[in-house]
């Protein structure tokens, strides 16, 4: 049976059933530009970045130097956790087109439910400890439904094709959708063989959301900011149970996949 080229949105948007992620290797954003021209030359198109990334810059770029027309390429990027205020979501998807050289972004996601806290370039604040942890906005990280009403507004001026959300439970989706007049048209998660959620994919259909699977064939483990070395190949492991690779609660204090709590209930971490 052939695999699908591309799926249908709930707003009639159709995504490539690929993508190309754009998370740092070891070699940090240095071949991020030659790599995304060259997959968009193998057949890829659609180009899957963030902000927090830090190469939106090198992935427009990379798109720019392949030289085809805009609409032939689906190019999706995240919310920043340091933009959850409803009064900067609008800045920070314009700092990401500026950085992309685009007019607008085809899929834009809510990174993650929690929210840190930024100072006036949207950079995290740290942890007056030294320990490197965010500062969490404890506030925002509970009212994410608040941000996803800033989020519609970006559908409205066309420079997000669609929304969607990425890492949420059931429970935060189920919330979220409460309020929502825009029903997201993704959520993407962690899904590979050790971790199928085949809950949240059913409750994911049964909404009309898109499930997309990041990291579905190699595990990144999680680190305060970024991959861990080391990470282990899905494909050469020996099955044992459920596995979750990418989890926050270390460096954030609190577990975001909670589905009894819609956590963080304190506002403060451990380590305060």
């Amino acid at each position: 049976m052939a695999l699908p080229q591309y799926f249908t949105l709930n707003n009639g948007e159709k995504v490539p059933a690929v993508a190309l992620g754009t998370f740092q290797s070891d070699d940090g954003n240095s071949r991020v530009a030659a790599t995304v021209k060259m997959a968009l030359e193998l057949g890829y198109r659609h180009v899957d970045g963030a902000a927090t990334y830090a190469n939106e810059r090198e992935i427009g770029l990379g798109i720019k130097s392949f030289g085809v027309p805009r609409s032939e390429i689906f190019v999706t990027s995240k919310l920043p956790q340091t933009a959850h205020h409803p009064g900067v979501v609008a800045k920070a998807l314009q700092q990401t087109l500026s950085d992309l050289g685009l007019e607008y972004v085809d899929l834009y996601l809510m990174h993650f439910p929690h929210a840190y806290k930024a100072d006036n370039n949207l950079q995290t604040i740290r942890h007056p400890s030294g320990n490197n942890k965010p500062v969490i906005d404890y506030e925002l990280s509970r009212y994410y439904a608040a941000t996803w009403k800033a989020m519609e507004a970006l559908v409205e001026s066309g420079k997000a094709r669609s929304i969607g959300l990425s890492n949420f439970n059931i429970l935060k989706t189920r919330k979220l959708l409460e309020t929502a007049n825009i029903i997201p048209a993704v959520n993407q998660v962690e899904l590979h063989p050790y971790l199928p959620q085949a809950e949240l994919v059913a409750f994911s259909r049964k909404h009309g959301i898109l499930v997309i699977a990041h990291q579905p064939l190699e595990a990144v483990l999680s680190g305060p900011y970024g991959p861990m070395k080391g990470s282990p190949d899905l494909l050469k492991m020996t099955r044992s149970g459920a596995l979750r690779f990418l989890d926050p609660k270390p460096h954030i204090g609190f577990d975001i996949f909670d589905e009894e709590n819609d956590q963080p209930i304190d506002n403060k971490a451990p380590w305060d």
